[in-house]
Parts: C-alpha cells; sequence; structure tokens
C-alpha cells in the first residue's frame, strides 16, 4: 500500500535519486525538506491541506501527519534504536476514525551474521496484510537479491551489478527476465561534475519506458528526460524534459518543460522565496509563478543545548 506525502514527494523530485529499487528502510532529515539548522517541528500549508513534520536534535524525521480536512488525516512514525530505523507505522484516520484496514506498520531487522540481510515485515492493523521482503548483500554492501513474501506467492529477484569504464549497471531479474536496469556514470561540463542515471523498465523481458536524470555536486535533480519505447523502430524517444535551475542557497528558482516532439508549448515555471532570517535560514514562504500558487512553513527549532545537557547525552 503506497503512502502519499504531497510536499515531501515534491522535494524528493528535486533532491533525491529516482532511480533503482529501495534498498533500505525509507527514512528522511531535514535536507530532504530544503530545512537547516536545529528544526523541531515544520509545518506546511498548502492547498492540498496541512502537513506537519517534527524531528529530532540529529535531524531524523520522527513524525509526520498529513491533514486533508479536520476528520481525515495520515500519521506516520519512524522510531530508531542506536541511530537505526527499526520500525515505521503509518496510521489512517477516515471521518475521524481510526481505520485498521488500511493502516500499515513495517518492522525492519538486520542480521550479519551469514553474510547481511535485512528484513522487511509489513503487517496492517487488522492482520489482513501480511509481507515479508528479504534484501541480501554481498559482503561490500552491494545488494544481491530481493526476495518478496506475500500470501499469494513469492517474487525471487536477482540483482547483478557490473562495472566497466566508470558506469556501473544494476539489473533486476525476475524469473530470469530483465525488469529493470539502472546505469550510473559521470561526465564533466562546463568544469562541473555531474551524476548521470539511466533507469529502464522492461515488462516480459521487453523495454517499455526510461528516464534519465543528471545531478549536480549536491545532489540536486538539474535535468530529468522521460522516454518511452517505439516497438516499430526498436529504440527510445523522448517524451518529456524538465530543467531546473537554482539560486546560491540550494532553492529551486526555474523548471522549465519542454516536449520533444513539439505537440505542446514549453511550461516555465519561476520560484520566489521568502526567509525566516535565522542563521542559517529558511523559507517559509514559497510563491510560484505564472500560476501566483504559494506553500507557506511554520517553523519551531529546538533551543541551544546547556553544556551539561550536551556532556550526559553523550556519555548515554
Amino acid at each position: 500500500m503506497e503512502k502519499h506525502y504531497p510536499f515531501l514527494l515534491l522535494l524528493f523530485l528535486i533532491a533525491l535519486p529516482q532511480g533503482g529499487h529501495a534498498q533500505q528502510p525509507e527514512q528522511f532529515s531535514l535536507r530532504d525538506f530544503q530545512l537547516r539548522g536545529p528544526v523541531r517541528t515544520c509545518v506546511v500549508k498548502a492547498s492540498y491541506g496541512e502537513e506537519r513534520f517534527e524531528f529530532d536534535r540529529e535531524g531524523r524525521l520522527l513524525k509526520s501527519l498529513t491533514q486533508y480536512n479536520e476528520e481525515d488525516y495520515d500519521i506516520t512514525y519512524y522510531r530508531f534504536r542506536d541511530g537505526i530505523l527499526y520500525e515505521r507505522r503509518d496510521e489512517a484516520y477516515r471521518g475521524g476514525t481510526f481505520d485498521p484496514q488500511i493502516s500499515i506498520a513495517h518492522f525492519y531487522e538486520r542480521d550479519s551474521a551469514d553474510g547481511k540481510m535485512l528484513t522487511e515485515t509489513i503487517l496492517s492493523y487488522d492482520r489482513t496484510i501480511r509481507e515479508q521482503v528479504d534484501f541480501t548483500y554481498t559482503p561490500d554492501g552491494t545488494l544481491s537479491r530481493i526476495v518478496h513474501a506475500t500470501p499469494q506467492g513469492v517474487d525471487d529477484t536477482r540483482v547483478e551489478t557490473e562495472t566497466l569504464k566508470g558506469e556501473t549497471t544494476t539489473s533486476y531479474f525476475l524469473s530470469d527476465q530483465l525488469q529493470r536496469s539502472v546505469r550510473k556514470s559521470e561526465v564533466r561540463k562546463g568544469g562541473q561534475t555531474y551524476q548521470v542515471v539511466l533507469t529502464k523498465e522492461y515488462a516480459g523481458g521487453a523495454p517499455q519506458k526510461a528516464v534519465e536524470e543528471i545531478r549536480n555536486t549536491e545532489g540536486l535533480l538539474v535535468k530529468e528526460t522521460t522516454f518511452g519505447y517505439d516497438p516499430q523502430k526498436e529504440s527510445f524517444f523522448a517524451e518529456e524534459v524538465r530543467e531546473l535551475e537554482y539560486d546560491a542557497q540550494g532553492l529551486l528558482g526555474q523548471e522549465r518543460v519542454t516536449n520533444p516532439t513539439g505537440d505542446r508549448e514549453p511550461v516555465v515555471r519561476q520560484f520566489v522565496y521568502q526567509m525566516d532570517g535565522k542563521t542559517p535560514p529558511n523559507w517559509v514562504r514559497q510563491v510560484t509563478t505564472p500560476e501566483n500558487t504559494y506553500v507557506v512553513r511554520s517553523l519551531v527549532y529546538y533551543e541551544p543545548e546547556s553544556p551539561k545537557v550536551a556532556a550526559d547525552s553523550l556519555r548515554n
């Protein structure tokens, strides 16, 4: 079951690589929200409703709340042990009442005794849904196998990684049929180094679609090209190109979306920010033009720890 984070999803299109299968438990930090400094809570107000995010002093997300109206909202809790995520709970409330059918708990266990393995157990609160995903790694930490077990059966995905001439390609095979390939490389342009990730999707072993992402040294997406596949020509073709520009603080300043086939006019959006005056500053209002839509954030910061409290936390 997929849980949606409207504001968080928007930021991930900019900040995080999208290629490849999940290899680690989903966990977030201040950086994923374009936040800096000792932020304790962030409340986002937008057209879809309101979101609230709570962080610990290390900057890890502990709780998120997405409120669509007074009676419909979702809450996610992240729980850590020894600095490692071991549990995530997605709780849904509809009509002001907790809904156990669509509320999900994720439990993570790690076993390093025999190689490396991460096990994710997924359980609905009413116990009608139960899944288990085992991720197996080589001694150097490279993902080699994903086994997904449900009451309907077991999917066993073989993962192969090959590095050649500076390019690393990871291929995912289900029942010996290629499902996805992710190729990572680096290019130099204008004195800058960029990471290029090309992800190709397959069905029945046949190519279906692809996405190429180019990111700068800060990991920010600067260009994304989506491709369709023409079986007659046996080749990919560009369907859409997104180009992103950032200001000196790393905030998105402009987005340009073009259609290489020429059947749609380019779309250009500008983003303007109001900052909160803190050190370092965070934005509290984002305006998008020409739509003239906006997102407002209110932030609460942690108070500085006293030297004694800080020393006690280090000892513990």
